[in-house]
């Protein structure tokens, strides 16, 4: 499973919990709903990620990668 954020557009900020409820049918286990920023964070399995991007709301689906100073 990979940690990743979901950024959802504009238009879907009010139906967010709808959005992530259509996430979850698909396989996503979510973590946070942020409602205010429009992310939802949480984890699926790498090979589902087209499947979130296609969901209604979704503008972007990215890995919650870990960031190391210099």
């Amino acid at each position: 499973m990979e940690q990743i954020i979901v950024t959802i557009d504009e238009q879907h900020l009010a139906d967010i919990q709808t959005v992530a409820n259509n996430l979850q049918f698909l396989g996503m286990t979510v973590d946070n709903i942020l409602s205010v920023s429009g992310i939802i964070t949480g984890s699926a399995r790498r090979s589902l990620i087209p499947s979130l991007k296609a969901v209604p709301g979704v503008l972007d689906v990215e890995e919650d990668k870990e960031m190391r100073a210099i």
